[in-house]
């Protein structure tokens, strides 16, 4: 009998030592995007994540000079996800780690980002370059929005989410008034068709100046699956988008997922910064 319990004791003592560490999400994140490799990688991975990382870690498969900065942006008892910043003299870009709690502890699931960013830069360097004259003539043929608007919008959507809450927090006065303009109007009301408010709310000629002061394309309610959310949307393409959501009821936000919402970063007073795909 001491026998048999002897090798259950040992037995239990070598499943120990093979299960992985529990970790929680963000020190996954720190691993996974570190330029050294991560022989325990595959412990913690899941899904489609399982598939891609055969035998690199992200960290290995990008430069090794970039600077990475992770941020828990939301975790509780069933998923998480971690913004990474990889930035270097130059450039800033952002990734959006999106983890799922499973029997095992938690497991990173998906990587995703804002699709179709690399289309901007080429487009802003050709409006920049526009003469004078050129700049003139094509704001007479885009009444609705001229040559600085474009440019400014376009520069806005392909900044990283660090110079996106940097224009939030230096215009926080001009968003506060395109809110109340907005609120005021009572254009999303639930007994209206919802095209038809977003037209009336956009048309707008306060709301609109604003708007474009701010380098903003449209106010919604359709990006993000939220009924109660007023969207500032900056721009994107198809349904990869990126803008300002209002909400001051953290209740009725709406889930983060892989699959529509990548992110959702609090930027204070009820306001978020939030990326679709």
């Amino acid at each position: 009998m001491k026998y048999l319990l002897l090798l259950f004791c040992l037995w239990m003592l070598s499943a120990a030592l093979a299960a992985p560490a529990p970790l929680e999400p963000l020190r996954i994140a720190e691993q996974f995007v570190a330029p050294a490799g991560w022989p325990l990688m595959k412990d913690y991975l899941c899904c489609e994540v399982a598939g891609q990382a055969k035998d690199q870690t992200l960290g290995q498969q990008i430069p090794r000079p970039l600077r990475r900065t992770c941020q828990l942006v939301r975790q509780d008892s069933a998923m998480a996800v971690v913004a990474v910043e990889l930035r270097d003299s130059a450039t800033r870009r952002d990734f959006y780690l999106h983890f799922r709690r499973e029997a095992g502890g938690w497991k990173l699931g998906a990587i995703r980002n804002l699709a179709m960013t690399h289309l901007g830069p080429p487009m802003v360097a050709l409006l920049a370059a526009m003469p004078p004259a050129e700049v003139a003539d094509y704001d007479r043929k885009h009444p609705d929005a001229s040559h600085a608007f474009t440019v400014g919008n376009l520069r806005l959507w392909t900044s990283a989410d660090a110079e996106i809450a940097a224009h939030f927090r230096k215009n926080r006065a001009d968003f506060r008034k395109v809110l109340r303009l907005v609120q005021a109007g009572q254009y999303f009301a639930t007994d209206t068709v919802a095209a038809a408010r977003e037209q009336a709310a956009n048309a707008d000629p306060a709301v609109n100046a604003l708007l474009h002061k701010l380098f903003l394309s449209r106010v919604t309610r359709r990006e993000t699956d939220c009924t109660s959310c007023l969207e500032f949307v900056i721009g994107g393409k198809v349904s990869s988008t990126v803008g300002l959501l209002y909400q001051p009821d953290a209740a009725q936000l709406p889930a983060m997922s892989p699959d529509h919402l990548i992110v959702l970063k609090p930027l204070g007073d009820g306001w978020y910064l939030y990326k679709t795909t």
